[in-house]
């Protein structure tokens, strides 16, 4: 590729202005913090597209907390809702291939 990008690459983590890994919450993009994706976890049990996004985004990446640990890192969503997550979307998608089939009223 031109561009020198390498589609196999896995997710990096979110990279602060600096270079290195975030260090602080302001350089966590808008839609890795907490706060949005809690937002739209709540929508999302009234509209299946905004628990979607939520699924994807923390598959792609961390969701981080605006708090800190012991080593002065960002806190970030635990590997448990990365599990729930794909069990969200193993769902979703054999609810909608079966409403795509006719098995679904």
């Amino acid at each position: 590729m031109s561009d020198g990008m390498n589609p196999y690459e896995p997710p990096q983590q979110p990279v602060s202005d600096r270079g290195g890994p975030v260090e602080r919450y302001e350089d966590v993009p808008w839609f890795r913090k907490s706060g949005f994706n809690s937002l739209m976890v709540v929508l999302g049990l009234c509209c299946g597209p905004f628990i979607l996004a939520v699924c994807i985004i923390l598959l792609t990446g961390d969701v981080y907390y605006n708090t800190y640990d012991d080593q002065g890192r960002l806190n970030r969503w635990s590997f448990a809702n990365k599990v729930v997550a794909v069990i969200i979307l193993v769902l979703q998608v054999l609810y909608f291939g079966a409403m795509a089939l006719g098995s679904v009223v």
